[in-house]
């Protein structure tokens, strides 16, 4: 049984990645701050102790840290979509696909540096 961490878990394709690791038996953690995902989405995980919900943004740090502690895997699925938002808030969609996306990798390696120092 492997820990994957899915980004974005609460999107449509985000759950479905949820479901289906769920259903191959194996402990997911979803991180989604539901800006543009969905609770109903993965609210029928909620009783499965091989499921843990973290609603955060990937812009925090610590929040993505936090997340990745444990886990064999990610899935980084969260963004924020749309030309047309890029186009009416480019700065916001920045901050989230870049800058957030920059942060879940550091969190990866640094989780990683830790895990085979030990």
């Amino acid at each position: 049984m492997k820990k994957i961490l899915i980004t974005g878990g609460a999107g449509f394709i985000g759950s479905n990645l949820v479901d289906h690791f769920l259903s191959l038996g194996h402990k997911v953690v979803c991180l989604d701050d539901l800006s543009t995902g969905f609770e109903h989405n993965i609210n029928h995980n909620f009783d499965n102790p091989n499921f843990s919900f973290v609603k955060g943004d990937i812009r925090n740090k610590q929040t993505c840290v936090d997340a990745v502690k444990g886990c064999n895997y990610v899935s980084h699925q969260a963004a924020l979509g749309s030309v047309t938002r890029s186009i009416a808030d480019p700065a916001n969609t920045n901050s989230v696909n870049i800058d957030g996306f920059l942060n879940i990798l550091v969190a990866v390696r640094d989780a990683r540096s830790k895990k085979d120092k030990t």
